[in-house]
């Protein structure tokens, strides 16, 4: 819920630049999960969180096209990389923190609490932060329905439905690996992990390697690729059972996965033009969390009968679909983002 309502930061970001709802959203984000630290029941813990989620949302869509707008087309899809793998770094150093919430039962407060450390840097982030250079306020703005009803919905239905079957075939992937390792292999918990750690190590290459194919390439071919590759991958995990094949295909779903990241935001972000961009792509990546919330009801209405692999394989179908999707898309590699050009 919280991604969804976050469109409302994006229609900002086009009506108002994209520094100010950006700058919102981050203190938000910041300040919520601070606050969760004191939270004193279920109901202030679930709706901090939903607060959470509706600034880190708000803040990472903002983010790309405040990038994506600052940088030339031939290093667009690079420099999104680097940026996503820095976003991916955090991640891990956040789940590296976890064992300080086993130290007691009231532990866990610690680790909402570290995020007031954001505050600290955010004056810094508000005073060197740069308006894009493509934004420009439209007399007339945009209403929040122009993209899925207005003269972009073809291609905004288009880039949804992708992002909406990837989705449901990844959150599976990554959701259950540590049980398909543990429960249905018999891994111990720390060997499986060490399994996983592995394999999505060495997958982050996928970050790098994907960013400079969707500049040279282009965004459409790089895209087909990655997305063979962790399906390849993604269904190879869930089938094969010894270590070295496990780690090879954790790896090649990984890499994948990571790799249509850049290129796919590039894309989303060449595609509209600058008065509904900002709003365009959160409409887009609020459908990435539909579809993996489809994913989740479709693994638990079929994996207790069908098992993992087979649940794995069939939500895999929906990745085929993606790629034939992409023959659709334009190809948007050395698009200029304003509002007066952009990819067809």
């Amino acid at each position: 819920m919280g991604a969804v309502i976050a469109v409302g930061y994006a229609i900002m970001g086009d009506r108002q630049g994209r520094r100010r709802p950006f700058l919102a959203a981050t203190l938000l984000l910041f300040l919520a999960t601070a606050a969760t630290a004191f939270a004193n029941g279920p109901l202030v813990y679930t709706v901090l969180q939903g607060l959470t989620r509706m600034g880190g949302a708000a803040a990472g869509a903002l983010a790309v096209v405040l990038l994506a707008e600052q940088l030339r087309p031939d290093s667009r899809a690079w420099g999104i990389a680097v940026y996503a793998a820095a976003t991916a770094f955090g991640s891990g150093i956040g789940l590296f923190a976890l064992p300080i919430a086993r130290m007691g039962e009231q532990s866990w407060r610690v680790l909402f609490g570290l995020a007031a450390l954001g505050l600290i840097v955010y004056p810094l982030l508000s005073s060197k932060l740069p308006e894009s250079p493509a934004f420009r306020p439209v007399e007339r703005p945009a209403s929040f329905l122009a993209v899925p009803f207005g003269a972009h919905a073809r291609g905004f239905w288009t880039l949804a439905a992708y992002s909406l079957l990837v989705a449901s075939f990844g959150v599976i992937v990554i959701t259950f690996g540590l049980e398909r390792l543990v429960n249905d292999l018999g891994y111990t918990t720390g060997a499986a992990s060490w399994i996983m750690l592995v394999g999505g190590t060495v997958g982050g290459i996928g970050f790098f390697a994907g960013g400079r194919m969707a500049d040279t390439m282009g965004r459409k071919a790089t895209i087909s690729v990655a997305l063979l590759a962790g399906l390849v991958g993604g269904v190879g995990f869930y089938w094969l059972s010894s270590p070295p094949l496990l780690i090879f295909s954790w790896t090649v779903s990984t890499f994948g996965g990571f790799a249509s990241i850049p290129a796919a935001a590039a894309q989303r972000n060449e595609l509209f033009p600058t008065e509904v961009r900002a709003t365009a792509v959160q409409w887009i990546n609020s459908t990435a969390v539909l579809g993996s919330m489809l994913g989740l009801a479709v693994g638990a209405a079929t994996i207790d009968v069908w098992g993992l692999p087979r649940t794995v394989a069939t939500l895999g179908i929906g990745v085929i679909l993606a790629i034939v999707i992409q023959t659709f898309v334009p190809e948007s590699l050395g698009t200029q983002l304003d509002q007066d050009n952009v990819a067809p």
